[in-house]
Parts: structure tokens; C-alpha cells; sequence
């Protein structure tokens, strides 16, 4: 159970009530709503690293999924593991990007791989090694990296927020992504 009360739509400030509502009125933003003056930036900026045309839907998903996991976040974990498989993600990849599993052998291509590791090395170090990091920009560019850097940071400093409210995994709801693929 959440530490603290969700905000109901209803009580949010305009822009903060329509971005609730246009994502699908989970508890994840009912609960962030309650920092009334951050949370419509938040919001949008969010929503900008979700569309963004620059990662493709499912290397994001990966993204988002290793980083759920290596966070310990079971909130990101269950709402991911859906969106994920609609972005095109199978079963098998899902049960192995979340756990120790060898991704070498799930079915990973080598761009999707290296940004795996990226993902693994920097959250549980907290840095990246140069020979991985050219591996990942050499494969992805400039943009692209740093998106995928982006996504880390959202989806870890999400977790974190997460995990210290408590928040409690929607019923039935899943986030609502737009497609751009």
C-alpha cells in the first residue's frame, strides 16, 4: 500500500489533470502529482523520452525493463513486461532481460546486446568503461546514446521514487504509449 494518498484527478491543477488523464490516470502519476510544481514538467519530459523517434520501441522497452530489474522495481517491472510485448518484445526476452539470464542466447541482436550491458554496467557501477561505451556510440551515434542514457536516468530515478512510496501496481491499466515506430 502507498505512503502516501494518490491525488485524484480531480484535485490536480489543469495541465497536471490532463497529463494524468492522457497517460492513462495510474497510480504511478496520481502519486508523483502530489509535487504539484514539478510534476507537469516531469510529466512532459517523460512523455518526450516515450515518443521520441530517435530509439526504436523495443530497444526502449529493453531499456526500460533491464533497468526496472536492476532496481529492484516491481512497479516499472509489471507495467513494462505488457508494454514491452507490444513493442514487439517476445516472452523469452522479457524473462531474460528481467533476471541473470544469458542473453546471449535469448535471441538479442548486437546493437540490442551492447546497450543491455550498457544498461547493467552503469546502473550497478554507476559508470560505464570506455570500450563498452564506443561499442554502444559506434553502433548507435551520438544521439542515440544519449537518449539511451536519458532512459537509464528517467527509468532509475523513477524506480527509486517508486520504491520509497510504495506506489501500488495498477489492477488492470497499462501505460499508455504512443506508437511512433
Amino acid at each position: 500500500m502507498t505512503r502516501i494518498a494518490y491525488r485524484r484527478p480531480e484535485d490536480m491543477e489543469g495541465r497536471s489533470r490532463e497529463l494524468t488523464e492522457e497517460r492513462g490516470n495510474l497510480n504511478v502519476y496520481r502519486a508523483l502529482a502530489n509535487a504539484q510544481h514539478a510534476f507537469t514538467g516531469w510529466m512532459l519530459a517523460g512523455r518526450d523520452a516515450l515518443v521520441s523517434p530517435v530509439i526504436p520501441r523495443r530497444l526502449r522497452e529493453l531499456v526500460i525493463l533491464r533497468t526496472a530489474y536492476l532496481m529492484e522495481c516491481r512497479y516499472e517491472l509489471g507495467q513494462h513486461r505488457d508494454i514491452a510485448r507490444t513493442a514487439g518484445v517476445e516472452r523469452r526476452e522479457v524473462e531474460a532481460v528481467a533476471s541473470e539470464s544469458d542473453w546471449e542466447t535469448a535471441g538479442f541482436d548486437v546493437v540490442e546486446l551492447g546497450v543491455l550491458y550498457l544498461t547493467t554496467e552503469l546502473v550497478t557501477t554507476r559508470g560505464v568503461g570506455e570500450p563498452l561505451f564506443r561499442r554502444v556510440h559506434d553502433a548507435l551515434g551520438t544521439e542515440a546514446t544519449v537518449e539511451v542514457l536519458m532512459i537509464i536516468n528517467r527509468y532509475a530515478g523513477l524506480a527509486l521514487m517508486l520504491n520509497a512510496l510504495d506506489v501500488d501496481l495498477d489492477a488492470t491499466a497499462r501505460l499508455i504509449t504512443p506508437r511512433t515506430d
